[in-house]
């Protein structure tokens, strides 16, 4: 039931994925439905088909919803995929 949940969530956000950079130190992402990877240097976000990586130094979770997170640290690249 939870996979098809976040397939509902994803469909009814048109599949977007929305990131928020706040300096060099805190990154917001909305449209996500799970984690990857999770170090200190990278963090990955499974969006649906896509993947969101954010890369740098002293990466941390500071709040994590059922489709969105924040993140903090010094945010070096973010890539899509």
């Amino acid at each position: 039931m939870g996979e098809t949940a976040d397939k509902l969530r994803y469909s009814m956000t048109g599949g977007s994925v929305r990131t928020e950079i706040l300096g060099r130190e805190k990154l917001i992402i909305e449209g996500c439905d799970g984690i990857i990877a999770y170090t200190a240097q990278e963090i990955g976000f499974r969006c649906g088909r896509r993947q969101v990586w954010v890369h740098g130094e002293g990466l941390r979770m500071i709040c994590i919803d059922t489709d969105s997170a924040v993140l903090g640290g010094r945010i070096g690249e973010v890539c899509f995929k």
